[in-house]
């Protein structure tokens, strides 16, 4: 009999902060759009709606359950359950989405019924308040109530091998996941001790999952290439399925098959398409014009930041404020990315002679304690502030918001093969490299990470990456 119900219980969280983030987001709405402009503050939020049918918050508090309806309409109570770590960002704009669509169909309907007595203008503020709140509720619920032991899942991963340890490493460095890795499952010795992450141990054979999955409370079995033979292999899979224990498999192929790759079938057989986007006119426009719109949006923000960067460095150390470095572009062709200097004047020239502290694989150069970086500039690198005057670089055409990182001219020429494709689209300020982790991802990782994004490109994708920017930021993944 399993006890623990993870799952649901981040459904319920999840809920509950939705309700009570549209129930102040009734209650401030009513207040800020003042319906009743000859009553009290508390008289506007007692106010039944058949007092004054303008918009009363007992009214707009009612309808909490109509807003609920809509967030799960679109989706918003299934992916708790279902992905690993549950819902995150990504699923962030499909909140506002939901509140904007419902928003409308009860503003027509309002209107329709009631005519020029509707609410219209409590159903605006309700509107913008209600988008910013419920979005903000969920994160914050995510990254409190999420946090205790009842809300993480534990997991269990079939497979002790290069793929079964790679999947541990990348698992415990996104605790945002909530899960709590268990151990690994095999029939043999692990081909891999899995000294660079995690130390986890086998914890049994395949005939022995079905004890352990009860011993040890599994809430989740991951199968990442198992040794076992295929009929045995099926029976553990479909028992745990058929107790509720959500089951995962990684393809073979994995590393060119998109995380948002479309399921086929023929005759029951499921088919992995691998995809490939066509980088056509059309789509480099679509993307170039997001690319306008969203970066103009964000100047306005930028430009006063940038100025309170520009004193603390003028400050801390001597020299210019900003400084310009060469990458590799799209197509091959080389441009002068822009950044606020975080190191001292000259530092540039000693990357050779501290090349053997480098503390990155591959060809980039990262040094976590770098003694050419000034005190403010630490504080830059850590919050990614030092990237902001890219957006110059983004109004320019050199690069876009969402894409591969732009690498120096020596480091694209490591690059080869399959590996140029990161060059077929434009390299951007943030993209799945900054996301998952930044330094805590390998350059040959990035690369694969490159190639997928490209291949799969999409603007919903870029949306969702933006999106995804701001909890990396403030988590600081991998930034040093």
């Amino acid at each position: 009999m399993r006890t623990r119900h993870p799952a649901k219980l981040r459904v319920a969280a999840t809920l509950t902060a939705d309700a009570l983030a549209v129930i102040a987001a009734s209650l401030l709405a009513v207040w800020a759009a003042g319906a009743f402009d000859d009553v009290p503050v508390i008289g506007r939020l007692i106010v039944p709606f058949e007092a004054d049918p303008r918009g009363g918050a007992l009214a707009f508090v009612a309808l909490t359950p109509f807003w609920l309806a809509a967030l799960w309409a679109f989706g918003l109570y299934r992916e708790p359950g279902q992905s690993i770590g549950g819902a995150n960002l990504a699923e962030t704009p499909n909140g506002p989405t939901a509140l904007t669509t419902a928003s409308w169909l009860l503003l027509i309907g309002l209107v329709f019924v009631e005519g020029p007595r509707a609410p219209v203008a409590v159903l605006i503020a309700f509107w913008l308040v209600a988008i910013v709140l419920v979005p903000l509720a969920r994160w914050m619920t995510r990254l409190t109530v999420w946090s205790r032991v009842a809300f993480q899942e534990r997991v269990l991963i079939v497979g002790a091998g290069e793929v079964g340890h790679t999947l541990a490493d990348k698992m415990t460095k996104h605790p945002e996941y909530r899960v709590k890795l268990v151990g690994f499952l095999d029939d043999g010795e692990p081909r891999r001790n899995g000294s660079d992450g995690p130390s986890m141990p086998v914890i049994g054979a395949l005939d022995d999952l079905d004890q352990i999955v009860v011993d040890q409370q599994i809430d989740r079995v991951i199968v990442a290439f198992s040794r076992a033979r295929h009929n045995d292999f099926l029976r553990v899979v479909r028992a745990c399925a058929d107790s509720g224990i959500k089951v995962n498999i990684v393809p073979r192929l994995f590393e060119v098959v998109s995380s948002r790759a479309l399921v086929d079938d023929i005759e029951g057989i499921p088919l992995l398409d691998v995809g490939h986007v066509e980088l056509g006119r059309f789509n480099m426009a679509v993307k170039r014009a997001f690319d306008l719109v969203v970066g103009g949006l964000l100047c306005i923000p930028i430009l006063p930041i940038l100025a309170v960067v520009a004193i603390l460095i003028k400050f801390d150390s001597r020299g210019p404020v900003f400084y310009r470095q060469e990458r590799m572009g799209r197509g091959g062709k080389s441009f002068m990315i822009y950044k606020v200097r975080s190191m001292y004047v000259g530092a540039d020239k000693e990357r050779y002679a501290l090349a053997d502290q480098n503390e990155y694989s591959g060809p980039m150069f990262k040094i976590k304690d770098d003694p050419r970086v000034t005190r403010v500039g630490g504080f830059l690198r850590r919050w990614s502030f030092d990237e902001l005057p890219q957006i110059v670089n983004v109004m320019k055409g050199q690069m876009s918001l969402v894409g591969p990182r732009p690498l120096w001219v020596e480091e694209a020429k490591q690059c080869r093969g399959w590996a140029q494709k990161r060059l077929d689209i434009t390299p951007g300020i943030t993209g799945l490299w900054q996301v998952l982790g930044r330094t805590n991802i390998p350059f040959d990782e990035m690369v694969k990470l490159d190639y997928m994004y490209v291949t799969g490109w999409s603007l919903t994708w870029d949306i969702e990456l933006l999106l995804q920017t701001v909890p990396a930021v403030l988590e600081k993944r991998g930034a040093f």
